[in-house]
């Protein structure tokens, strides 16, 4: 097993972490965005495949945000998700005023230059967890984006000998009364490879039918209230399915597909559980997301552009590939009964972990 590092930008300013287990399965993260940039581990047939999204250079990585900003393996925050409305936030005792980033006063993703386009400080910390690993920190000042408050973001990427990638997320409140914080990993997934160039034959399996409901003209703004979907287009629990058996049931101007905030708990919780698989029979790999947090979105890149090239000369497209973002609630900072998610105060110690674990489908049942 190792960490090395190499330069991810012309001028060396950004550098890409490659965590390599036993088995030489590599991830690799850059210190831009803290993001995800490669995931390359062997299918059923020994095969390497590169199963995440992204470009291969920092350059290429600018010129195609000129095109369209899916946050392709990316760190986002200080708030994943919509804020709505943003314009009369209240935090710390004041009235913020959000960056509108989308229209009817939506600010996504912490805003126009969140977490995802910040250069992180690295450190090998590989020799504190017995595995490949590297930590991420940033410290996010006071009223960047209009959040009061001046936080420390820590995040750890490890690398298990059983093809597991952990995320652990700590912040702290390093000045201010209150601020808010909910980051989340925004990594896209296709388990062939991009060999099927969209994840429409995935096989899809949550272990909840809850969501956070939404309002017919904000369809991607929770308001609070959760419901129930067993039996609709948006049950993957009653048995698995392709994410793409129903894909053609959701409006082609507002969603087109899934967007949704999956509830698996009412609130954070002290243990990891399983929130979700997915699955190619192609490749015979499968990604099993277990978290602590209570929200999984699950997103299947409803809205890439088919304008975008990237790693091998791969053309993008709608439906390319699948995230699952796994966070506290959204909107919560105006949801009073969820509000509490996603505060940071003095005393507090922020913490979030999910693990991405892949494996191959023949190895147990599905």
């Amino acid at each position: 097993m190792s960490l090395t590092k190499h330069a991810f930008s012309t001028d060396g300013s950004i550098d890409e972490y490659v965590l390599t287990n036993k088995r030489g399965t590599r991830v690799f993260v850059t210190t831009w965005g803290a993001r995800l940039t490669r995931f390359i581990v062997c299918d059923k047939h020994n095969k390497p495949r590169d199963v995440i999204a992204g470009f291969e250079t920092f350059e290429k990585w600018q010129d195609s945000l000129l095109i369209d900003d899916p946050y392709f393996g990316a760190t986002v925050g200080r708030v994943a998700g919509r804020i709505h409305p943003c314009d009369a936030v209240t935090i710390a005792g004041q009235s913020c005023t959000l960056p509108e980033t989308q229209p009817n006063k939506v600010c996504l993703h912490g805003g126009c230059q969140g977490f995802d386009k910040k250069v992180f400080r690295a450190t090998d910390v590989s020799a504190d967890h017995g595995m490949p690993a590297v930590k991420m920190v940033y410290m996010s000042p006071d009223g960047e984006e209009g959040f009061p408050g001046e936080i420390e973001l820590g995040i750890t990427f490890s690398l298990s000998e059983c093809d597991s990638l952990a995320i652990t997320y700590s912040g702290l409140l390093t000045k201010g009364t209150e601020s808010v914080l909910n980051p989340t990993n925004h990594t896209y997934w296709n388990l062939t490879g991009f060999e099927e160039r969209t994840v429409l034959d995935h096989y899809c399996e949550l272990s909840t039918e809850l969501v956070m409901a939404t309002e017919p003209t904000m369809p991607m703004v929770p308001t609070g209230q959760i419901k129930a979907v067993k039996g609709t287009a948006l049950d993957f629990v009653s048995q698995p399915r392709k994410l793409g058996d129903c894909i053609g049931e959701f409006d082609r101007d507002t969603l087109r597909g899934y967007d949704h905030a999956y509830v698996t708990s009412p609130a954070p919780t002290d243990r990891m559980r399983k929130v979700a698989s997915v699955w190619s029979e192609i490749s015979g790999l499968r990604l099993t997301v277990e978290t602590d947090q209570p929200l999984l979105i699950l997103y299947t890149g409803n809205w890439i552009s088919n304008k975008l090239v990237g790693k091998y000369g791969i053309s993008y497209q709608s439906y390319a590939a699948v995230a699952l973002e796994t966070q506290r609630f959204v909107n919560a900072v105006n949801i009073p009964k969820y509000r509490n998610q996603v505060m940071l105060r003095p005393d507090d110690t922020f913490s979030h972990r999910v693990a991405y674990k892949l494996d191959l489908i023949e190895a147990g049942s599905k």
